[in-house]
């Protein structure tokens, strides 16, 4: 999709200042035909109309990198127009089948999926969504919405979503579309636009857009005025839940973990000086003067986390200090992340420092990236590194699509720039090749898998997700060929960042069972953001499902092996924000690390290889003030580091609770 400029002029008026003009007349529910974006490049289709027999059909679809779902979606309404019933057909986002059923008799509502079984004796204002709808049943909930009274609804199994405003603006002289915002259904606000008589319109995102067809060209525009109303709720947030001390904190009588020894230093206070830390006092040291002093009697201080595989966006940046991560690594993101960058680090939005930004760079075809540099020659991605160098990113990440003997020139222009070169290793290719044509670090612990697999496989689709499932158990990690790459590593400084936590799901669960990178944290979480992590993983073929864990397993075998030959590892997540790091540095425990040294990785380990060690990183006098209060000791127990009491960023004082409740998470116990 090319956004061009249009001869518009863009104003935005409500209806009500419009001038008088005779009423449109509703051609009732038409079939609307959808286009779904990456960027500028079409990705899929969704199609909404209503049947012969009445009943309402929807068709989404749309291909990620060889993932993506294909839904149809059936909905029959009552006479009173609430729901009959529900019907769900296809295969989910990893190509799992979706069969869902959603049905009302009487006053009594049943449904069951793949995932989830459920029934309820129905009060007459309550509405189904499926862990699989389409936008069409969005589409059908805000109608509903809108002809009640309060313009709220009270969803099932449990929940109530509300439209928190509607404004209506017109796009040039005569296209009139309502801004709605809903809440209720995740952490943030909802947004989508509709039509004068109440039909999807538009959803934009800087990452997969949907716009009616015919009107592509004003997707920016839409986005324009609905990031705006987005940046207004998140300063909104920022000023309210943001504490800044007048003078001196002080936080007493509270175990300090230093990362350069692995020790705990017991009954000592932190005193903190603006955004600096002042000093560390022994038991019995007297306490200066101070705006606040916090008592840390129980509790154990520990440096800021540190998330090094992150693709941001504002609404992640709460989530990521509640947790305790003040500091991240963006690994590809839309082309407003610099905008995002500085927001987070001056504070106008809560969110972690953004350290470093990546500039994605993949070859066009059928399984490119969804975002960024998308190239179809060598000049043209040597040009894409001058581009992100201009724009201030800091390190250039390739992807699956791109020709192997581009990786070597590429690598070598980023260099020349004073950039990392980091990634997926392109298909065809192994991460041994890589590393000798110049990458500085791997992504994903699986890459390192498939080194000792076929170079013929197609690891731009799911096969490098199933071939760990089918393979990695029998890769001998103490034999020649493993030592003999993990020696290449060490020999070239070569950091890696497993996210092996997002592996766990795919190849250990199917429908129905929680998703292990968050089944401790589940009930936590809003009903209908929980009920999405059922869906289990990989279509495992029948018989392998004891194979494919036994390859998850090999994962963390290798993870443990990498680390006592000494290389560098620092944690990431490509998952929810937050709380996927706290699996994360779990199962670096489970793989069989010490847990002074898993913090260390997730502390002063990342600050060294970001480049920022002399600010970040530790808890030492001179450095600046990002650190986090957790009720517990996580050296003797890493899951304590989910109790997160206080995150304090730049000198700035978060309560954690005061963040979880504001995005309608349950603080911790």
């Amino acid at each position: 999709m090319k956004y061009i400029l249009l001869p518009l002029i863009l104003t935005c008026l409500l209806f009500s200042c419009a001038k008088k003009e005779e009423p449109v007349k509703d051609p009732g529910y038409i079939p609307l035909n959808y286009s779904l974006y990456f960027g500028d490049n079409k990705a899929g289709y969704f199609k909404s109309m209503k049947t012969e027999d009445g009943k309402f059909k929807y068709i989404f679809e749309y291909n990620d990198r060889g993932r993506g779902p294909y839904i149809e979606e059936v909905i029959q309404l009552r006479d009173n127009g609430m729901l009959e019933s529900i019907r769900i057909n296809g295969h989910n986002y990893l190509k799992d089948t979706v069969n869902e059923r959603y049905q009302v008799k009487g006053m009594s509502a049943k449904w069951m999926s793949t995932s989830e079984r459920g029934e309820y004796d129905l009060g007459g204002n309550e509405y189904f969504i499926g862990i699989n709808s389409t936008i069409g049943n969005t589409e059908m909930m805000v109608r509903k919405m809108m002809e009640s009274e309060d313009q709220s609804i009270n969803l099932l199994p449990s929940g109530t979503a509300k439209l928190s405003n509607i404004e209506e603006i017109v796009i040039g002289d005569t296209l009139k579309l309502k801004l709605v915002e809903i809440t209720g259904l995740s952490f943030k606000p909802e947004y989508a636009w509709f039509d004068q008589f109440n039909r999807i319109f538009a959803l934009p995102s800087t990452w997969l857009s949907c716009i009616r067809d015919g009107y592509e060209p004003i997707n920016e525009q839409l986005l324009e005025i609905q990031t705006q109303k987005e940046k207004d709720y998140y300063n909104k947030l920022a000023r309210e839940l943001t504490q800044k001390p007048s003078g001196k904190v002080i936080i007493k009588n509270v175990a300090v973990f230093d990362v350069a020894t692995g020790k705990m230093l017991v009954n000592k206070s932190v005193v903190i000086n603006g955004n600096t830390i002042e000093g560390i006092l022994a038991e019995g040291d007297d306490l200066p003067e101070a705006a606040k002093v916090i008592d840390g009697t129980g509790k154990t201080l520990l440096p800021g986390l540190f998330d090094m595989h992150t693709h941001l966006g504002r609404s992640d940046g709460i989530l990521n200090l509640a947790a305790g991560v003040t500091s991240v690594r963006d690994l590809a993101n839309s082309f407003d992340l610099p905008e995002i960058r500085d927001e987070f680090n001056t504070d106008k939005v809560l969110g972690p420092r953004i350290l470093i930004i990546s500039g994605f760079i993949d070859q066009a075809g059928p399984y490119a990236g969804p975002i960024g540099k998308i190239i179809k020659t060598l000049d043209e991605g040597l040009a894409a590194v001058d581009f992100y160098k201009e724009k201030g990113y800091d390190q250039i990440k390739l992807y699956s699509s791109i020709d192997p003997s581009w990786v070597k020139p590429i690598a070598e222009k980023a260099h020349g720039l004073g950039m990392r070169v980091c990634g997926h290793i392109p298909a065809y290719m192994l991460a041994e090749d890589a590393v000798k044509a110049g990458y500085d670090e791997i992504q994903h612990i699986n890459m390192i898998a498939l080194n000792f697999m076929s170079d013929t496989i197609d690891t731009r689709t799911p096969l490098r997700f199933s071939m760990i499932g089918e393979q990695a158990a029998n890769i001998n990690i103490k034999g020649k060929e493993f030592q003999g790459f993990v020696k290449l590593l060490k020999e070239k400084n070569i950091v890696l960042d497993p996210t092996v936590s997002i592996f766990e799901g795919m190849l250990t669960t199917k429908a129905g069972e929680p998703d292990p990178q968050f089944e401790a944290i589940l009930d936590r979480l809003p009903i209908q953001v929980k009920r999405g992590f059922y869906s289990g993983g990989l279509p495992i073929p029948k018989g392998k499902e004891t194979q494919y864990k036994e390859g998850y397993n090999q994962l963390l075998n290798m993870i443990n092996e990498l680390h006592k030959q000494g290389i560098t590892m620092v944690p990431g997540t490509d998952a929810m924000s937050g709380f996927a790091l706290h699996k994360e540095l779990e199962n670096y425990v489970k793989a069989g690390i010490s847990t002074a040294d898993v913090l260390k990785m997730a502390t002063l380990t990342s600050a060294e290889v970001i480049g920022v060690a002399d600010k970040l990183g530790s808890i030492e006098s001179g450095k600046e003030a990002d650190l986090i209060l957790v009720d517990g000791n996580p050296l003797e127990n890493i899951s304590d580091i989910r109790r997160v009491e206080l995150t304090i960023k730049n000198g700035n004082l978060y309560n954690t609770a005061d963040l979880y409740n504001a995005i309608g998470v349950k603080p911790f116990e």
